[in-house]
């Protein structure tokens, strides 16, 4: 008799520890959910945890619950900021949105919206009439697509395009731009840092 109570105790206690490990396995779903950007998911599956006796009144689960669904309204703010051209406002909810998940997998979209920036600004540039307004305007294109590159933005296009507002930079009078460009010096930086990467390889060959 007593065989059989201890069989029974030890099936029990096994069920309990087995629920206790599905528990946990769900949250670190809904956490991977969240890492991934998967964020509708994470919140339905943090807000149903939530009401699991196990995690009532469990702080990091109601946080997440409200990471969640902020995490949802930046993503979403970002898209249509975008749409509309209002980079600056779309590169903010972007920066807000990776300071609550930095591994969201749109994090790389941040020097592309910089890129789309200036590549709109240098588009308005020649559109104006006015020397001056040139001027000023692709100055501001020449500064973004810097910074798209300082973002970590790797795409060779931004050398040629910054060539381009300097080119015509070089010949207005209101620019005070000067040889070296900023496109040879980065663009040779490069090209340097590439070679220098070649020859490394090479001698460890």
């Amino acid at each position: 008799m007593k065989s059989f109570f201890s069989i029974v105790i030890i099936i029990l206690a096994s069920l309990g520890l087995s629920s206790a490990q599905s528990k946990q396995y769900l949250k670190e779903e809904a956490d991977d959910y969240f890492k991934v950007g998967r964020y509708w998911d994470a919140f339905f599956l943090y807000r149903d945890l939530a009401k699991v006796p196990e995690f009532q009144g469990d702080l990091s689960i109601e946080n997440q619950i409200k990471n969640s669904s902020r995490a949802m309204y930046l993503w979403k703010k970002t898209e249509d900021y975008r749409a509309f051209r209002k980079y600056e406002m779309a590169k903010q909810h972007l920066s807000d949105l990776l300071v609550i998940n930095p591994y969201d997998p749109n994090k790389n979209l941040l020097p592309r919206l910089t890129l789309e920036q200036a590549t709109e600004m240098q588009r308005l540039a020649m559109s104006q009439r006015n020397p001056q307004a040139i001027a000023d305007i692709l100055t501001k294109a020449v500064k973004l697509y810097n910074l798209a590159l300082d973002e970590g933005l790797k795409d060779e296009m931004v050398f040629s395009l910054i060539k381009q507002c300097e080119n015509v930079l070089e010949k207005n009078k209101y620019s005070n731009i000067k040889q070296p460009t900023t496109y040879g010096i980065n663009f040779e930086k490069e090209k340097e840092a590439e070679r220098t990467r070649t020859v490394e390889i090479i001698k460890n060959l």
